[in-house]
């Protein structure tokens, strides 16, 4: 099981990657970013790359192959979902849609030992 999430985790990333690479032309890539203290790494998105994954599959995908406890997002603080505690009220389709949307929104992507994380940035 930890396997198999890891190397859906590490499929969802590199998905993430080409497909907002794909989607924002060939002069913008995905701006990839490491965490050595805890192990982790990831890709910022910009805006472009940000609605080319939003318009994607990948969001749909992650949702419903991804283990509910292996995923990690993070809302902007004016995000218009509700969360409760740890529980936020959406799905990954719509977390990145709403960055998407945003004028000057993006997404942070990160695998990290403890899963896979999506954070809004505005």
């Amino acid at each position: 099981m930890r396997v198999r999430t890891f190397a859906l985790a590490a499929a969802a990333c590199a998905g993430l990657g080409l497909a907002g690479s794909a989607g924002a032309g060939t002069a913008s890539a995905a701006t990839p970013f490491v965490i050595p203290q805890i192990g982790a790494a990831g890709v910022e998105l910009d805006h472009g790359e940000t609605q080319a994954l939003a318009d994607s599959p990948v969001p749909a995908l992650i949702d419903r192959y991804a283990p509910r406890n292996a995923v990690i997002v993070g809302l902007q603080p004016d995000s218009t979902f509700a969360q409760n505690g740890n529980a936020v009220f959406a799905d990954i389709p719509a977390i990145v849609g709403e960055a998407a949307a945003h004028p000057d929104g993006s997404v942070d992507v990160v695998l990290s030992p403890k899963g896979l994380g999506i954070f809004q940035v505005w």
